[in-house]
């Protein structure tokens, strides 16, 4: 008796592990390397002309992180909306409007390849 209920503990262990890596395994991590020409802003921080990544946080779909490519200094971390790609659009950020010499805000960012993408909560 102790035998069979070793295997089925076993068993289990072994069907918990493949429904783990498998629910992984489907989960798609974005990162974009996007290059501004001029100032440009997130929630709270300005980011200067330059080379930034985009990536979605690694287990968190509205989790966004953006970091100076040649730096890799992470530079901001938030929580966002997700939102349909619109319909012709094919740049990969969306921007709001700013008074002239202000940064730009970034509104939304659209991941290469998706047809979704991260609304920024400003």
């Amino acid at each position: 008796m102790t035998r069979t209920k070793s295997l089925l503990v076993a068993g289990l262990v072994l069907a918990s592990v493949a429904i783990a890596v498998s629910s992984r395994a489907g989960n798609v991590y974005r990162t974009d390397y996007l290059s501004m020409n001029r100032a440009t802003a997130l929630p709270g921080v300005v980011l200067p002309p330059g080379t930034y990544t985009f990536e979605v946080v690694e287990g968190h779909a509205d989790l966004v992180r953006v970091s100076d490519r040649a730096t890799r200094r992470v530079l901001y971390t938030g929580f966002t909306d997700i939102v349909r790609r619109p319909v012709g659009i094919t740049a990969s950020l969306a921007f709001g409007e700013a008074p002239s010499g202000d940064p730009l805000p970034i509104k939304a960012w659209f991941p290469t390849g998706t047809q979704r993408g991260l609304e920024f909560r400003h």
